[in-house]
This record gives structure tokens, sequence and C-alpha cells, in this order.
């Protein structure tokens, strides 16, 4: 995805990056696999990574995440948008064990009176922890970009998370895109009353965002008023959610889940 250069790259880039369903639906690996044995997976995969300290395996098993993605026909670039921010964020936090680990000193700086001295395992540790963050996002994005809102829910369902939160993912996801092109609308009559010949991103543009999200925000929770009065006077209980059957797992699903819980317990292990 682009960078943005207006609000309205903003608005179409927020709607694009949230919306999974028509990568699930392509004929790839993870696609075919059941989402039961998926979760399996990418769980022990997760769970396994936790106990990985070496640096050198930890970036061996970050490019797992990708070759399913390719094998999966989902583009790269639309895994890494959707995994880069969170690790990038976790980075910024995990600054502080640069320079408070104990250890070699690999590089030192004086800053007036304050000396700075990154050591050799702070910067492992450092590495090892946003390594480990992107992996566990990449796996949970795999999963979902692999099986689709729906399916999720459904999986979720099966498994007997509770109706209220299944219902508050579900209702989250779909009004999240009429939440935008609610703010499109509400940006094209702001284009129309403000035109500008040339549309780019300033600090005017984002305090116009500003004001448009604090608009969106009151016509959501209008919105949602109406929505909830017109679901309970249709006879809506959230406790009478049918809870869909577990599919029924096939060889091929048993033996993608096996071996890489195997494998990656192996890994844990080393």
């Amino acid at each position: 995805m682009k960078a943005p250069k207006s609000l309205r790259d903003i608005i179409e880039g927020a709607e694009t990056l949230v919306y999974i369903e028509d990568l699930s639906s392509k004929k790839g690996l993870m696609q075919t696999i059941n989402p039961l044995a998926k979760l399996v997976a990418i769980s022990a995969m997760i769970i396994s990574a936790l106990f990985v300290t070496n640096p050198a395996y930890l970036l061996a098993i970050c490019t797992i995440p990708v070759i399913f993605a390719l094998a999966s026909r989902i583009p790269l670039k639309q895994l890494f948008t959707r995994t880069l921010c969170i690790p990038l964020f976790m980075a910024l936090i995990s600054l502080p064990t640069l320079f408070l680990t104990a250890g070699n000193p690999l590089w030192t700086t004086n800053i007036g009176n304050i000396t700075l001295t990154i050591t050799t395992p702070g910067l492992t540790q450092f590495f090892v922890f946003t390594l480990r963050v992107w992996f566990c996002v990449a796996s949970l994005s795999l999963l979902i970009l692999s099986t689709g809102f729906d399916k999720t829910l459904k999986l979720l369902a099966s498994l007997h998370v509770p109706p209220l939160i299944i219902q508050l993912f579900s209702l989250t996801y779909r009004y999240f895109f009429v939440s935008i092109h609610e703010a499109q609308s509400i940006l094209i009559a702001k284009e129309a009353r403000t035109y500008i010949n040339k549309q780019t991103l300033n600090i005017q543009s984002l305090k116009d965002l500003g004001h448009i999200l604090s608009s969106l925000f009151i016509r959501t929770y209008e919105r949602s008023e109406r929505v909830y009065l017109a679901m309970k006077a249709r006879g809506f209980d959230i406790s009478k959610t049918n809870k869909p059957p577990i599919q029924t797992l096939r060889a091929r699903d048993v033996i993608f889940a096996a071996s890489i819980i195997v494998a990656f317990t192996y890994l844990a292990l080393l």
C-alpha cells in the first residue's frame, strides 16, 4: 500500500487494510486447510517461538509465515503492511534494554553527563524480542487472511467462545466499513464546500481529519443506538446464537498440524 498523500488516501487505505475476504477465497495451501487445524498449528508455532532464544533460529522461523503466504497466494505486500506497525511499536518500547542490560560494551556515546552504552546481550535481547513479536503477529495475520472473517467467527463459535465476544467482533467488522463510507461522504461534502486544487497531506489536513473523526464518532453512536433498537424490535437475542458444528478433520489437516507441532517443538528444545 503506497504512502498516503491526502485524507482520501488514508480513508481508502484503512478500508483496504481491513478487508480480507478476497485473500481467503484464493486457491492456496492455507486456504485448503481446516480452520481448526490451522488454529492448532499456528498456536503451536507461537508458543514454540516464545521459547526460542537463539537469534539465528528465530530469524529462520520468521521465514515460515512468508513461505506459507507465498504458498497461499497471499501477496507479501499485504502481509507486511498488516504486520509492521505493532513490531515497530514494541521495538520502541524495548529500546531501553539496549542500554540497561549488563554485558560486553558494543557502542558507547556521551550525552552531556550521561553515558549510554549498548551491550551485546542488550542488542541480542532487543533483536530477539522484536523478531518474536513480528513472528506472532505475522502468524496470526496469516491465519486471518487465509481463513476469512466469517469462517474465523464460525471457528470461534464452534470452540464455545462466549456469544457476546463473537457478536462484538462481528458487529465491529461489519460496521467498520459503514463508518468508512460515512467518513468518505463527510470528506466529499467538505471538499465540495472548500475546494482546493491540490489535495496534499499537511497540518491543516490532519486538523480536518480530527474534525471528521469527531463528527463520525457522533454519527456512529447515533447509528449504533438505532441499529440496536431495530435488532431488539425484530427479536434479536444474543444468548440464542446458533453454534455451528466443528468441521471434520481430514488426513491432510491432521498431518499439517502434527508436522508443524513436531517441527516447532524440536526448534524450541534446541
